[in-house]
């Protein structure tokens, strides 16, 4: 392992599989204590092995993020097994595509819950902690799709417009009492599959470096990758007549 920063105790959710597991096995490298939240238990446990064979620290708390309690109290054995949390990330995420025309409640409730609510169960779990030290840094994970409404996706855009619209409330309310607010836009990460692929995407390990990046420095906000924030810059500036039927048909070929 590499200290090549201050060792400090992070906590990732969604940590299971994806980019939340390869952002806490990146840190740990960087000689960061990082506990792997998740309900998988044996993916996590994984995980932990993994990095302990590598001489990195970490534990794995297998527990759901809508659940408000099991999260205080992973937030809890985590201070008392590791010492103070110095940072959170909260990535735990997630949707599945929808068409519009079967819209339907319970499932963007399910949505909202997951992405939405487990930001704020896990922010509310650990802000006491960092309030009465008066430093800290949070971590937000929210997604390009929050920055438009894209086809199939109605409840996760909305909810990770949430997730965003917390974060940016919170970096004001919070500055005065030390503690860090970074809000991530990440776009696509390619998961191998050439018929599903989505444009512009990119490979695990670059989305990684860049998202561990943008934690070590704290950024207040950061939009990637750069071809995907234009393009959807662009389609943004659209007459609102053309950006409909631009996006529609991108979902009929998709």
């Amino acid at each position: 392992m590499n200290a090549d920063i201050p060792s400090s105790v992070t906590v990732v959710t969604g940590a299971s599989g994806g980019i939340g597991r390869s952002l806490a096995l990146a840190l740990a490298r960087r000689g960061e204590a990082v506990v792997l939240i998740a309900r998988r238990k044996s993916l996590l446990d994984e995980a932990v092995d993994e990095i302990t064979k590598a001489g990195g620290r970490a534990l794995a708390i297998a527990c759901d993020v809508t659940d408000r309690e099991a999260l205080r109290a992973a937030v809890a054995e985590t201070e008392q097994y590791f010492g103070p949390i110095g940072r959170v990330i909260a990535n735990a995420g997630g949707g599945k595509r929808a068409a519009g025309s079967t819209l339907n409640a319970e499932a963007i409730e399910a949505t909202m819950r997951l992405n939405y609510m487990g930001t704020v169960h896990i922010v509310e779990a650990v802000l006491p902690y960092m309030l009465a030290r008066g430093q800290g840094h949070l971590v937000f994970v929210s997604s390009l799709a929050a920055l438009l409404g894209l086809p199939g996706a109605a409840g996760y855009s909305a909810a990770k417009a949430a997730v965003a619209r917390l974060a940016e409330s919170l970096q004001i309310d919070l500055a005065p009492q030390g503690i860090d607010v970074t809000l991530l836009y990440p776009g696509f990460v390619d998961k191998g599959n050439k018929k599903k692929r989505k444009p512009l995407s990119m490979s695990l390990s670059r989305m990684t470096d860049l998202t561990v990046r943008a934690i070590l420095a704290r950024r207040r906000c950061y939009i990637y990758p750069l071809s995907l924030r234009l393009a959807l810059g662009l389609v943004r500036c659209l007459p609102a007549g053309l950006r409909i039927a631009l996006l529609g048909r991108f979902a009929k070929k998709s």
